[in-house]
């Protein structure tokens, strides 16, 4: 057995990250914690895109075309399951239409909760979309729901797969694979970057860590801001405050003074 190199850094840091913001994405899907939840989702579609070129541009195994698809490879998958070996270096066949139906559902999330956002809550690049026409629309809430949990079962059937292969095939060292790169194969199949794509990788990395730092420093940005404008009612609405805010809560109409 040979220990490979399959699994280059770039990709390990993308899988890393990208399980991370979906984890917080479905710890922040609350009314109160809108605004993380969106710079989430947004950090997360710059990973999608840093990984859809990376399946066209990066080294072999993280390549779309790599992905051992197709019937003939599910059933030769299947078929060897129990066995002790596996033609299957990066990838197997399930795990590649499992990790294609990932990105996408992950893109359509993001995308559909932006809508939402937009649309419900007047808030975020679509804001302009909260209008009388759109704001009842609730399609694209269930829509994002939608998307959302299929995402979540998607993720834990990657898991069951790792891990079942980390029973079946414990030899291979997948799941260690994750997180140091290397997999034992029978040949020595190990991958190198290109400079190209060590640069490519490098300026991903910086946009993505630019992102975090910008909303860091800047909470209220056009992916979060809203439309409305705060209203001081205690200015605007004087007669009301001076004469019923004693007993009663609820803002008046303009029309009230």
């Amino acid at each position: 057995m040979n220990k490979s190199y399959i699994w280059s850094l770039p990709t390990r840091v993308f899988h890393i990250l990208f399980a991370i913001l979906i984890t917080l994405a479905f710890l922040t899907d609350d009314d109160n914690l809108l605004k993380y939840h969106a710079i989430i989702g947004y950090a997360a579609l710059i990973l999608l895109v840093f990984r859809i070129i990376w399946g066209f541009i990066g080294p072999k195994y993280s390549k779309f075309k790599d992905f051992p698809l197709g019937i003939k490879n599910v059933k030769e998958f299947l078929s060897s399951l129990l066995s002790d070996s596996s033609k299957f270096i990066g990838h197997n066949p399930l795990a590649s239409y499992v990790m294609i139906a990932i990105l996408a559902f992950a893109f359509f999330s993001i995308i559909t909760g932006s809508l939402t956002y937009g649309i419900q809550e007047g808030k975020g690049i679509f804001s302009y979309l909260n209008s009388s026409f759109f704001k009842e629309m609730e399609l694209f809430e269930e829509m994002h729901e939608l998307f959302a949990n299929l995402l979540m079962i998607l993720v834990f059937i990657h898991l069951a797969g790792i891990f079942s292969d980390r029973v079946l095939h414990p030899k291979y060292k997948t799941l260690n694979s994750i997180f140091n790169g290397y997999k034992f194969t029978q040949n020595d199949e190990s991958i190198k970057l290109n400079i190209f794509q060590k640069l490519f990788a490098f300026i991903m990395l910086i946009i993505f860590i630019w992102f975090l730092f910008f909303n860091v420093q800047n909470p209220k940005n056009i992916l979060n801001a809203s439309i409305f404008e705060p209203q001081n009612y205690t200015v605007q609405n004087e007669l009301f405050v001076d004469e019923c805010a004693a007993c009663h809560t609820l803002y008046p109409s303009k029309s009230f003074t």
